[in-house]
């Protein structure tokens, strides 16, 4: 856990960049830092590493008050990646991916392999570890700026709009795989960006800030659907239900204990899978394999498990309610199959359920 506590920042011609600020960032979660520019997201994200210094208060990493360090060795066991990437032009993706760990001793037999490792997790070929990073694309640069930070395993990866210099179709790119890395990995990220969407999409807690105070933090939801001030509000949108559809990830209503059938379907499966998916108030009941791929839909009122309605539409599950919704609606379905970025089949998305788990989330959080 990170913890803040009264910290503030004020430059000598008396400009202050934060002010009294008090804040707990939990391990293992993203938590992102957002507002208008000049707000003090980054400061506090330089701060933790010790790249600025606190004018007054205190900042503990794990228990430890991060003043008593070598602020060198606090940052060798940090992670940081940036918008302008930060790769040393004269060397190697190889050499750039394992250059801290071979500043702090490790041997090349070992970093090597190390390096490896880390281009195939950010989703790039071995062939990138000889090149130069004039050689690669925006989008290429900045995995390689992932896996550099990642290459001693810190317990802390901080993020300064990593995502911002990128085109849009690239940048939804390298989030999703973020989302991906962070389930296996579970690193404690503190991201700052200037990008609601963004931030609701990538985040487990948002803090929104303003004139270098902390406004508001919470869940993506807790801030659309009970900001805290009129700041809040119009920051995340007036509308908070609409604003829902079109920010949050579709994985938020996801329905994993759906009816379905196999080929091998018993009798007494079929029926029991016939009562649940007329409680759902479906008139199709989907079809799936050994390993819980579609196969297609049966109808309720006439099962036949070998001529199948054919799977037209799939939802990925990076999307938003919005983008399901339309997609939805446009095949003319009930509900529609959800795929990971793999492809693999990880549940289903129903309107109708959609709108019971945000009525419910409601009001849990009254």
């Amino acid at each position: 856990m990170i913890q803040l506590e009264n910290i503030t920042k004020q430059y000598p011609n008396n400009k202050t960049a934060v002010v009294g600020i008090n804040l707990e960032i939990p391990t293992g979660k993203i938590f992102s830092l957002i507002g208008p520019s000049g707000c003090g997201k980054t400061t506090i994200l330089k701060m933790i590493n010790r790249l600025i210094e606190p004018t007054a208060g205190r900042i503990f990493l794990q228990g430890q008050n991060i003043a008593t360090l070598n602020p060198i060795e606090l940052r060798r066991n940090i992670g940081y990646v940036i918008q302008q990437i930060g790769l040393f032009p004269h060397l190697t993706i190889e050499e750039n991916i394992g250059y801290v760990l071979k500043i702090r001793g490790v041997s090349k037999e070992k970093w090597i392999p190390r390096a490896q490792e880390l281009i195939l997790l950010v989703g790039l070929d071995e062939s990138y570890l000889k090149r130069y990073p004039r050689e690669l694309s925006g989008g290429q640069q900045q995995r390689v700026g992932v896996a550099r930070a990642l290459a001693a395993n810190p317990p802390l990866i901080l993020m300064d709009e990593p995502f911002g210099a990128i085109d849009e179709i690239t940048r939804e790119q390298l989030q999703n795989e973020l989302l991906q890395l962070q389930k296996r990995l579970k690193k404690t990220i503190v991201f700052v960006t200037h990008d609601l969407r963004e931030a609701v999409k990538l985040s487990d807690q948002i803090a929104i800030m303003q004139s270098g105070n902390i406004v508001q933090v919470g869940t993506p939801n807790q801030l659309l659907f009970f900001p805290a001030n009129p700041f809040v509000e119009e920051f995340m949108g007036s509308n908070g239900f609409f604003n829902s559809l079109r920010l949050l990830s579709i994985e938020e209503a996801l329905i994993k204990e759906a009816p379905f059938l196999t080929r091998e379907s018993t009798p007494q499966e079929i029926k029991i899978a016939i009562q649940n998916a007329q409680d759902f108030g479906w008139s199709l009941i989907p079809v799936l394999d050994e390993e819980k791929n579609i196969l297609g839909y049966t109808p309720v009122t006439s099962i036949d498990l070998h001529q199948l309605q054919p799977v037209r539409e799939v939802l990925l599950i990076s999307m938003s309610f919005e983008q399901a919704l339309k997609k939805m609606f446009l095949s003319g379905n009930q509900f529609l199959p959800v795929v990971d970025s793999q492809n693999h089949f990880v549940g289903f998305f129903d309107f109708t359920h959609t709108c019971t788990k945000i009525k419910n989330a409601c009001q849990s959080w009254q």
